[in-house]
């Protein structure tokens, strides 16, 4: 990571510290600013999963997310089957 500028370059055994205490207090540089699109609907994420050994009332199955990048609006459906996915999509 130190190769790659992705943390500060502290030198151990100056400080008369063990290297792994160093190296616990190290704190990674800020991330640059994620750029949104501006314009509506133009991006939007989305996961489908399932809910495992899940009991849900009616017997759902599966889920999927849809977030809107722009302003991170949230949509969850549960249903049966994944076929129904793009049924949600739509909605």
């Amino acid at each position: 990571m130190n190769s790659l500028s992705l943390i500060f370059c502290l030198n151990y055994l100056s400080t008369n510290k063990c290297e792994i205490y160093v190296e616990a207090k190290i704190i990674k540089k800020i991330c640059a600013s994620i750029k949104r699109e501006i314009e509506l609907l133009s991006l939007i994420y989305t996961d489908l999963g399932d809910l495992k050994q899940t009991m849900t009332r009616g017997c759902m199955k599966y889920y999927v997310t849809f977030i809107k990048d722009l302003s991170r609006y949230t949509k969850f459906y549960l249903f049966r089957s994944k076929d129904e996915a793009y049924n949600m999509f739509l909605l």
